[in-house]
Formats: C-alpha cells, sequence, structure tokens
C-alpha cells in the first residue's frame, strides 16, 4: 500500500504538469509550485512538451499504483470485515468501491488506445471521487459509532475525503492526481502505522 501511494506521489508533478503542456486550454495553469518544477522535471527528461501519448503514458504509470495502493488497503481490512458490524462493513465496501471507481475511471481514461472512452473515463473518476467523500464521512461516523474510536480518528477518517478533493485540486489543478493526493497520504500513513504496530508486537 504504502509503495503504491508513493510512487503515485512522486508522479504527480509529472503527471499533472503534463496534462497542462498536452492540453493548453485559456484561463488554465499549473499552480506556482508545480511551474517551479517544470524546468527542472523538462531537464531530467521526464517532460516531453505538448506530448499527449507522454501524459497518457503517466496516466497508466499512475493507475498501476492507485491499483497497488487500493490492493493493500483492500488486504489490510479484508481480515477485518468478518467482526465488524454491518454498518461499518457497509461503509468499508462503499469506500473500497468508490476508490475502485477511480481505478476503472482512470483505466478508461488512459489504458484505453485511441481514447474510445477517454470521455466516460473521466466521468467515472470524478463520480469515485465524489462517492468517496460521502463514503469517507460515513466510515468515519461507523468507526466512531461502533467501535469506539476516538472523536479525532473518526473525525479524520471522515473528512478525508473532502479534504483530499477540495485541497488536493486546490493544490494540484489536475484530475486524477489531484483529488487523489489525499487518499495517497492516508494510504501511505496507515502502511506506516501498520508496519509499526506489527513491529511493536514482535510480527514481521
Amino acid at each position: 500500500m504504502a509503495v503504491g501511494g508513493f510512487t503515485a506521489l512522486l508522479i504527480t508533478p509529472a503527471f499533472a504538469l503534463s496534462y497542462f503542456s498536452a492540453y493548453a486550454v485559456p484561463g488554465e495553469s499549473p499552480s506556482p509550485w508545480l511551474a517551479a518544477l517544470q524546468d527542472t522535471l523538462a531537464e531530467a527528461g521526464l517532460l516531453e512538451p505538448g506530448s499527449e501519448t507522454v501524459y497518457d503514458r503517466y496516466g497508466v504509470l499512475y493507475l498501476a499504483a492507485w491499483v497497488l495502493a487500493l490492493a493493500g488497503l483492500v488486504a489490510l481490512v479484508r481480515p477485518q470485515l468478518g467482526l465488524a458490524t454491518p454498518r461499518l462493513r457497509r461503509a468499508w465496501v462503499g469506500v473500497l468501491g468508490c476508490l475502485a471507481l477511480v481505478a476503472v475511471g482512470i483505466l478508461g481514461d488512459y489504458a484505453v488506445p485511441n481514447d474510445v472512452v477517454g470521455g466516460v473515463g473521466f466521468v467515472l473518476t470524478g463520480l469515485g471521487f465524489l462517492g468517496a467523500t460521502v463514503a469517507f464521512a460515513l466510515l468515519g461516523y461507523a468507526l466512531r459509532r461502533h467501535i469506539g474510536a476516538s472523536q479525532g480518528v473518526a473525525s479524520s477518517v471522515g473528512a478525508l475525503g473532502v479534504v483530499s478533493v477540495v485541497g488536493g485540486m486546490a493544490l494540484v489543478r489536475h484530475i486524477p492526481s489531484g483529488p487523489g493526493l489525499g487518499f495517497l497520504l492516508a494510504a501511505i500513513v496507515v502502511a506506516a502505522s501498520h508496519r509499526a504496530s506489527r513491529v511493536a508486537s514482535g510480527r514481521t
């Protein structure tokens, strides 16, 4: 999970800048912090001005990293679902379903040749992210109500969707790497915390 999240975060600057280069739209520009990295990434050979092919390649790489992070989350959550209350189980299914819908949308947007279903893929990606804002809010509520999670933890989980979609878009100005930013950071933190707890308990 951490590997997928970290990989997606690493390629986010080049992925977003490739979009602004390949699809120049009047009035749209990268965030100042991204623009400051543009020359450095170009000199490193990570950007090819105006190339839709390079942009799509970043999309496929981002998809692979997203799926890897999602698979790690599923592996972490699945053993606990049997012990969860019905409400908590439904909340987790909603979260995982929305994040999987994002993956399907990215697949259609970047991996299908000739952009055959690109528009549909983009819509599915957007719906997945919007659905995740609601799903994480419900998950936070279920954690607080049914397993006694601390108010801080439950509130953080509940706010994750809104913070990621709104904050990520403000910071990156690109879909899917903008809305995905907070989810990926959360995946890294959760994976690191899980690893630390296993080490502390004497497991590897």
